[in-house]
């Protein structure tokens, strides 16, 4: 298939789900559609005119070889865009074997930006963070423009549950597994269009005038409402196969997620951060569909770090021994331990420079009210008392507000910036700050200068998330306010807990991790493919199950090197 006809097919396919109301915009940056985005701007500083196409349409496999399993198909609507202005897509790969209607939604994770509103300035904004990011993403990211048509998903590591293999992935290769792109920049949560941001290109670049979407959750909700196909008979797209060593074009069709057994909603580290606002979300737009009537779990990966609620558990005025109290779901939320001296989560959640609330406040749909961005329940419950701003920890969601039935996985020696942040510690950002000799090299995105906050080392880390992990299961169905229905959502879905110790930020989308790793319990040894196979097959409800190092005599063991080919 020539070229012209792959990109002619590519059109007509748009053409067919772009709303009514909706024209397709020249694809150059003379057109007003492309004016104004970081894409054109970029492009005029750094291409010799003409530019090229702010939305190339990327080539078909060259060979057999280099088909792949996942095809890039590119969302319908034209006022929902990336940071730079590009369209936004997602990865399909169709189940392997009989026809299935469960699904696998899957969101990566990385760093985000906001238009800056730091100075606690209504209505003062710039584009300096995304500008700078993008430059050094070189627009990937934050962007489409690069991305090819078809795609394994994999990196040094593999693909883990993304796999299309059933020998290594019997279960969730027989889902529709689909990847909204990460292009949003925003944890996949945002929904505000910026017009006329300023920024100035890093290395003594000109100062740019550009339109910053923050659309992350648009795009997720995009996604799902495009896998109902145009007329509800679920979505076709094309794509290539090998017919006797030629690459021949085909047309792939799914069946409508209206219509799904399973959603499984899948997001590693700061998707997983995403998914605690947006999990609840995303579960009702789905529910919302014509005739939905399936099951919908969310597994939040690498992202139950310690909180500052369950800090209390080291304060001795508040907790003097925290093997017998559980404090977890108190809400106290100040206080004083010997690691992060005098804490207070209001000054980084609630205050009007703390970091949180003018991320969020930068994401927010104008008009719009932090319903919008945060867990809508958790806004519900803490309106009436003016602390909303609880809901801009994300801990506080999970802890008292998140209902959907969910799988949290994290590591005891994660080394990740968020995690330990080896070799500095992990930041206690409810901390006292302090001239600390951590301060000019631990998290360049918020702090490379003093006074920072305090770090704990991994002892005191690791004795954290043990507390943490012990009271969270003692009482999340019995002391969350969802138990005591302050919230207005149904009571929490089932929990499994997965905490091995081996040093591993990736977990769902590495081979190794996903295969490999296992925590023995009670005799018994379960891999994390094993364990994430009994959650998607478990009831909904009324169920906590937990495989934690350090806790009822389990242990980790931790994955070798993996010989891919040799694996069965």
């Amino acid at each position: 298939m020539s070229r012209i006809a792959v990109v002619a097919a590519s059109l007509l396919l748009a053409c067919i789900f772009l709303p009514a109301h909706a024209q397709q915009p020249a694809n150059s940056c003379a057109d007003p559609y492309w004016q104004n985005t970081l894409r054109c701007k970029m492009l005029a500083v750094q291409a010799p005119n003409p530019m090229p196409p702010p939305q190339p349409q990327p080539d078909p496999p060259a060979n057999v070889g280099a088909i792949k399993p996942f095809t890039r198909v590119e969302l319908p609507d034209p006022e929902v865009r990336c940071v730079d202005g590009t369209r936004p897509i997602i990865y399909v790969d169709k189940a392997v074997g009989p026809p299935s209607n469960r699904w696998l939604i899957s969101t990566t994770g990385g760093e985000s930006c906001a238009a800056g509103d730091f100075d606690g300035l209504p209505g003062f904004e710039n584009g300096n963070e995304c500008l700078r990011h993008y430059v050094i993403q070189q627009g990937q990211l934050m962007g489409t423009a690069t991305e090819e048509s078809m795609s394994t998903l994999a990196d040094d590591n593999g693909n883990g549950i993304l796999s299309n293999n059933p020998l290594r992935n019997p279960v969730f290769a027989r889902y529709n597994r689909i990847r909204v792109h990460k292009c949003g920049f925003d944890r996949h949560s945002g929904r505000a269009t910026h017009l006329g941001v300023t920024a100035t290109v890093p290395n003594g670049g000109p100062t740019l005038s550009y339109d910053l979407y923050s659309h992350g959750q648009k795009i997720v909700l995009e996604a799902l409402d495009f896998l109902l196909g145009p007329t509800q008979q679920g979505l076709s797209y094309s794509t290539w196969i090998n017919a006797g060593g030629t690459v021949t074009s085909t047309v792939e069709s799914l069946p409508s997620i209206a219509d799904a057994e399973q959603v499984l909603l899948v997001g590693h580290s700061a998707a997983a951060h995403g998914l605690y606002q947006n999990a609840d979300r995303i579960a009702d737009h789905l529910r919302a569909m014509p005739g939905f009537n399936g099951d919908v779990r969310v597994v939040h990966d690498a992202q139950f770090m310690p909180s500052v609620e369950n800090e209390a558990a080291f304060d001795p005025l508040q907790n003097p021994n925290p093997a017998i109290f559980n404090t977890l779901f108190q809400q106290r939320m100040s206080g004083v331990t010997n690691a992060s001296g005098a804490y207070d989560s209001f000054w980084y959640h609630g205050s009007e420079d703390s970091h949180f609330a003018d991320t969020y406040r930068a994401w927010l749909e104008t008009p719009g009210d932090w319903a919008g961005v945060l867990d809508s329940s958790c806004v519900a419950t803490h309106t009436p008392s003016n602390d909303v701003w609880k809901c801009t920890d994300r801990f506080h969601v999970r802890l008292h507000h998140e209902s959907t039935p969910a799988l949290l996985r994290e590591d005891f020696a994660d080394p990740n910036d968020d995690h330990n942040n080896v070799p500095f510690g992990h930041m206690m950002w409810w901390g006292t700050p302090g001239v600390f000799a951590h301060c000019d090299g631990i998290a360049p995105d918020f702090f490379n200068f003093s006074p920072c906050v305090p770090s704990i080392t991994f002892e005191q880390n690791k004795a954290r998330l043990i507390v943490q992990a012990s009271h969270f299961r003692e009482g999340i169905f019995t002391l969350s306010e969802m138990a005591s229905n302050a919230d207005p959502s149904p009571d929490a879905g089932s929990i499994f807990i997965w905490m091995p110790e081996c040093g591993h930020h990736s977990g769902v989308y590495d081979d190794a991790q996903f295969l490999e790793t296992s925590i023995v319990k009670d005799g018994s040894i379960k891999s994390y493919r094993e364990f994430l196979q009994d959650f998607a097959a478990a009831p909904a409800s009324g169920l906590l199950v937990s495989r934690i190092a350090h806790l009822d005599g389990a242990t980790s063991e931790c994955a070798p090197v993996l010989l891919r080919d040799g694996f069965e």
